[in-house]
């Protein structure tokens, strides 16, 4: 009868709205959870019977069902937090997760180091990515935990000093040269350099100067006495020496009576178990058909100064802070100025998203409709890049929630009002029979 089939549509309406409703106030509910995608319930038709009609065949429809509940996979809005582990994907790709119940994929990167290490999200859920090739600096592409141990960054040897500065051209020459016995008043400048041996122990070099003759100054590179793997007793034991020339306008003609940086082999005090004898280029600066290049020194008739001093050794490191780039590599700051990519997270797409299984916490996991992930790192192909410091929002609309809701609650209030006239009809036909 044709009033019991409008309960039954009435009722597959009550349903379907009832539906709708649930997944308005799960969208509403999560409007503030990172990567939450909104949800959407969609809904088909039910064919109920054919009929004959005056004009052939005709379908009554048996009401509505849902046909799917799908997730919107929108780009939400970025929010910027303090904590440079809080991650979120710019463009296409989830996050990597591997767990007790398997792998996984996250748009919610609200991650953080656990006990060991390992970056994990508020689950302990292992976030993927690819190791680092200590050689070349760049991904392995093998997939794995990322897992930091606040690793030492190790130390690198000196092997350059150089030097820009101006030596006073009116200095009176000193007689004999140089004296490390009595290095204050046979040089007429020093400067001191911090240089370090093999095993990151900083030394202190002390470079002095002497003028000798019109335009010639010596050069002596020294190590204090117990720096020394020969020491002489002098407060100053010399490593190396040579001679400066200038012309007539101020300007280095030569070094050692070349223009190529000379080497000086610094003779260690090795109690540490550092390389003894460490060889070190020494440099002042570009001279006439060298290739020495860097900050030119200078003999003006101006008091001695200093203008640039560098050496490129540096002594063990540990873990400063870590910075996450917009590729997903994890780079290390260390306490000597060194930074060094430690991993790099990696980002996972599908043919089809919306195949994505839901499994709760903010995870999905592949299924036969999505097909396989494909894995990779950020900002190559089609995934996106990594905002460090940045969660993604959810991208519920409250406001478009609120009208679906009202659609909703008046699609479920016109149902009710079926069911209410289909049976005070059908009251009406029993009591036809009274």
């Amino acid at each position: 009868m044709s009033l019991t089939n409008a309960l039954s549509s009435s009722v597959s309406g009550l349903a379907t709205a009832s539906t709708q409703i649930s997944v308005i106030g799960d969208n509403i509910a999560n409007a503030n959870t990172p990567g939450f995608k909104e949800k959407r319930a969609e809904f088909s038709a039910l064919l109920g019977q054919s009929i004959t009609a005056g004009g052939g065949f005709a379908q009554i429809g048996a009401g509505a069902q849902v046909s799917d509940v799908s997730i919107i996979f929108s780009q939400g809005v970025f929010q910027t937090t303090q904590r440079s582990t809080d991650l979120g994907i710019e463009g296409r790709g989830f996050f990597v997760l591997e767990g007790t119940a398997g792998r996984s994929y996250t748009r919610s990167g609200v991650f953080g180091f656990d006990s060991n290490g390992y970056l994990v999200d508020p689950n302990a859920n292992r976030v993927q990515g690819f190791g680092i090739d200590q050689v070349t600096g760049q991904s392995n592409g093998v997939l794995g935990d990322i897992q930091v141990n606040l690793p030492l960054s190790p130390p690198q040897a000196t092997t350059g000093i150089q030097l820009g500065m101006n030596l006073d051209a009116t200095s009176t020459a000193i007689p004999g040269g140089f004296d490390p016995a009595n290095a204050q008043t046979t040089s007429h400048s020093r400067e001191v350099v911090t240089i370090y041996d093999s095993l990151g122990t900083a030394r202190q070099a002390t470079i002095f100067f002497t003028k000798t003759a019109a335009n010639t100054w010596e050069y002596n590179v020294t190590l204090a006495d117990a720096d020394s793997g020969t020491p002489t007793g002098d407060p100053f034991v010399v490593q190396g020496s040579g001679t400066l020339v200038f012309d007539s306008a101020g300007s280095l003609l030569s070094i050692n009576g070349g223009s190529t940086a000379p080497t000086i082999t610094f003779d260690f005090e090795t109690s540490n178990g550092a390389l003894q004898n460490q060889d070190v280029t020494f440099s002042m600066g570009p001279v006439p058909g060298g290739t020495i290049t860097g900050p030119v020194s200078t003999q003006f008739n101006q008091s001695t100064v200093t203008n640039f001093v560098t050496q490129d050794g540096f002594s063990p490191g540990t873990l400063s802070t870590l910075q996450i780039d917009a590729d997903g590599r994890l780079n290390g700051v260390f306490s000597n100025g060194v930074t060094t990519s430690l991993a790099q997270i990696a980002l996972a797409n599908f043919g089809n998203v919306e195949g994505l299984t839901d499994v709760g916490g903010s995870r999905l996991i592949e299924s036969i409709d999505s097909g396989p992930a494909v894995i990779a790192a950020a900002n190559t192909g089609n995934l996106g890049g990594i905002r460090s410091s940045s969660l993604e929002k959810s991208n519920v609309d409250l406001a478009q929630q609120f009208v679906n809701l009202i659609v909703s609650q008046r699609a479920f209030q016109a149902n009710t009002r079926t069911v209410s006239v289909a049976n005070e009809l059908l009251a009406n036909l029993v009591s036809l029979g009274q």
